[in-house]
């Protein structure tokens, strides 16, 4: 979940790493997390939409850890919690999630550098992000945006693999040209 999280929101780790309950809205429709400013890069705090999907994830998600709230009360005696408190962390980001990652990549037989000399890693999570906007024809300045980026030629120079365009349906969606009567094609 914590993967999904990061490639899906354009999150830095320790923005993940500080998010609480009271910051996210998974009201159907109108999902969205609020990041503060003291959690944020920048130290401007914003605003996110984000997709249904991952919601309803993070739905079931914060379910099961308030069932586990639940459940350790239950068994010290406290009163059981109906919801979890406003200031609870959505993930447990573990310090060591580099390392985690390179172990679930060779766990799962995925290499860490690829035969072009790509490394995934957690930061690399973010580049996902904006390349996958770049991809489904997301404007620049728009995934600019959406990756908090104060500076288009990072979100252009950095966190666009230009390997990974594709050039081909670009050349695709030019409008036909007519050559003009009895010109030969």
């Amino acid at each position: 979940m914590i993967y999904k999280s990061l490639v899906l929101t354009g999150l830095r780790r320790d923005e993940l790493r500080t998010l609480t309950v009271s910051q996210l809205d998974l009201t159907r429709g109108g999902e969205f997390l609020q990041l503060d400013a003291g959690d944020e890069k920048s130290r401007e705090g914003s605003s996110r939409p984000i997709r249904e999907d991952l919601a309803a994830d993070l739905r079931s998600w914060l379910a099961d850890k308030l069932i586990a709230a639940q459940a350790s009360a239950r068994a010290a005696g406290n009163p059981i919690p109906e919801r979890l408190p406003a200031n609870a962390l959505v993930f447990t980001v573990p310090s060591a999630l580099v390392k985690i990652l390179d172990r679930d990549l060779k766990a799962a037989g995925v290499l860490k550098r690829d035969d072009r000399g790509r490394t995934i890693d957690v930061h690399a999570m973010r580049t996902t992000f904006g390349m996958l906007m770049i991809r489904a024809g997301v404007v620049p300045r728009t995934a600019q945006a959406a990756m908090r980026r104060s500076d288009i030629k990072l979100t252009m120079w950095v966190y666009t693999d230009p390997r990974l365009l594709n050039i081909r349906r670009a050349v695709n969606a030019l409008p036909v040209i007519p050559l003009a009567r009895g010109e030969r094609r």
